[in-house]
């Protein structure tokens, strides 16, 4: 009996000292302001598959340029995006040439590109310095959170495109490399889904 008794005061001790060596190791710890959600809140863990005519994941994006990208309230406009992973980069320059010249007047256009996977996964300048001399014709954004990706549970080895109306409901998602067909399909797309 007396075995059992002095087992218990030692485990007693230990989880003592344990608790108060935490506590004091959390005080002497610097706040790290990376991990403060007062200046970067985090995405949610699981986010929701959006299907057509649903209304999309709220984002909020900063481009390159510094230009802010919301669906969070009233968007003026349709918004395309285009996204794939860094080696489609010429593909989707086509596409954005192409999507630009064709629908700027009549929507937003952005490439949201996942650093994930890439030598650019927390290095935002040098993403951003690599698409300086890359020179696309629309507005670049970096979505660190994956979140194009994660509402969509799409894959980034295909050139994708995603249609958001005005009144944020995803219009359609169309994933194809650049050719006639491709091409043709997205045009349906944009009159009969994005500008109703």
């Amino acid at each position: 009996m007396w075995y059992t008794n002095d087992m218990k005061r030692i485990i007693f001790i230990i989880v003592f000292v344990l608790v108060a060596l935490n506590s004091v190791w959390a005080q002497l710890l610097p706040d790290d302001p990376e991990l403060s959600l007062e200046t970067k809140p985090l995405p949610p863990y699981s986010v929701k598959k959006v299907f057509v005519n649903e209304k999309f994941t709220p984002f909020e994006f900063t481009d390159l340029n510094g230009k802010k990208w919301t669906n969070r309230g009233e968007m003026k406009r349709s918004l395309l995006i285009l996204t794939g992973k860094w080696a489609l980069r010429h593909d989707i320059k086509k596409w954005a040439n192409h999507l630009a010249y064709k629908y700027a007047n009549f929507c937003d256009i952005i490439w949201v590109f996942n650093p994930d996977g890439t030598e650019f996964a927390n290095h935002r300048q040098r993403f951003a310095d690599a698409m300086k001399h890359f020179n696309m014709a629309v507005a670049v954004v970096n979505d660190e959170h994956a979140i194009i990706g994660r509402s969509l549970k799409i894959e980034y080895d295909i050139p994708t495109i995603i249609g958001i109306t005005r009144h944020n409901t995803l219009a359609f998602v169309y994933e194809s490399p650049m050719n006639k067909t491709a091409i043709d399909k997205v045009e349906m797309l944009m009159f009969s889904r994005m500008f109703r």
